[in-house]
């Protein structure tokens, strides 16, 4: 992705944060995949009345991020061949203001957007995920990897993210004043995140399956990954509210997102549904992305797999076998119709 695009989306990001610490925000996006390669974009984006009377003097400015311009200007770095399909603003409930817009890109492959995975310490200058389709012809030497004939889909950072450990100079531990100022600042905090919604989901055009670890158990059957979800209704690991927790909120005063308490809280999410989605410090996005597994559809089987070779081993000792639609692909369930009296 060109450089250019980078900090338009630190602005953005810059932005959200601020307004996520001034009072109440919701972004709402959902990334659908279709049959034919291409993909939807749904984005709901709300800003309460509390955060525009806060506000002052910049509410035009927060405002103008609901507008179709606004729309228009962050879709200019979502990737090649996108389209505003339409956009509306509108008023919502308790006096908020609401944008919603849908967008259209003509190929899965070229969309970019705003990583969901704020954790890492070089977030501000890399915060861009990709998206991708990888076909797969042959299957993984280890059990559960049964990937031939399937299509991975990849969400992943441009580039590997750091910890903690790759800065030169970590930073010096607060002092026990300074301790104590971010703990007098965690219920104000705590107060201002009341009401805040975030969530990234990749939806699919068929059933998600063999996904990475800490998306596997919230995807059974389904067809959609939540990449993030967070909100201040979520529960921490001990069944309290997250935003109940005072180690965490003490850690999220001092903007340590990839914490020990955060991280010790977030970690099993994928068997516990009460849990944040969030992918904390070395998770599975650290080191490979969050990955997916879908069967082809019509046109991505002639576009990745016809006239391919699959080879099934070491699942089978059988030698590599052509790759055949009717075995591998996925087809849409036929509507019924309705039995004549």
């Amino acid at each position: 992705m060109p450089r250019a695009h980078r900090p338009s989306f630190a602005v953005l990001l810059a932005a959200l944060l601020a307004m996520a610490a001034s009072g109440c925000l919701q972004l709402e996006t959902r990334i659908t995949l279709n049959p034919d390669g291409s993909a939807n974009i749904t984005e709901r984006f709300r800003l309460s009345r509390r955060l525009l009377e806060l506000a002052g003097k910049a509410k035009g400015e927060l405002l103008k991020a609901l507008t179709k311009d606004g729309a228009l200007g962050r879709m200019k770095h979502m990737g090649k061949g996108i389209s505003l399909v339409r956009h509306q603003l509108r008023d919502a409930e308790g006096g908020s203001k609401e944008s919603f817009a849908e967008f259209k890109i003509k190929d899965f492959n070229e969309f970019r957007y705003l990583s969901p995975w704020p954790s890492f310490v070089d977030y501000a200058q890399n915060n861009i995920i990709a998206f991708r389709l990888e076909p797969k012809y042959k299957c993984g030497s280890s059990g559960g990897q049964a990937w031939a004939g399937k299509i991975m889909v990849r969400v992943f950072l441009l580039k590997r993210p750091r910890g903690p450990e790759d800065t030169k100079t970590p930073p010096p531990k607060p002092s026990p004043a300074q301790q104590q100022r971010y703990r007098d600042l965690a219920p104000i905090l705590r107060d201002l995140l009341e009401g805040f919604h975030v969530r990234l989901t990749f939806q699919s055009y068929c059933t998600v399956g063999g996904a990475s670890l800490g998306v596997r158990h919230r995807t059974s059957g389904a067809t959609a990954v939540d990449l993030i979800h967070f909100s201040s209704k979520d529960l921490d690991n001990w069944g309290g509210r997250f935003v109940d927790n005072q180690e965490i909120m003490l850690e999220l005063a001092r903007g340590k997102l990839a914490g020990p308490n955060i991280s010790a809280h977030v970690r099993d999410y994928a068997r516990n549904l009460t849990l944040p989605v969030f992918s904390a410090y070395k998770s599975a996005a650290w080191f490979r992305g969050i990955y997916a597994l879908i069967r082809p559809s019509r046109p991505l089987f002639d576009r990745y797999f016809k006239g391919k070779m699959l080879d099934y081993r070491p699942w089978t000792k059988n030698p590599p076998v052509p790759a055949d639609f009717n075995k591998i692909g996925w087809k849409p369930r036929k509507k019924k119709t309705a039995k004549k009296p």
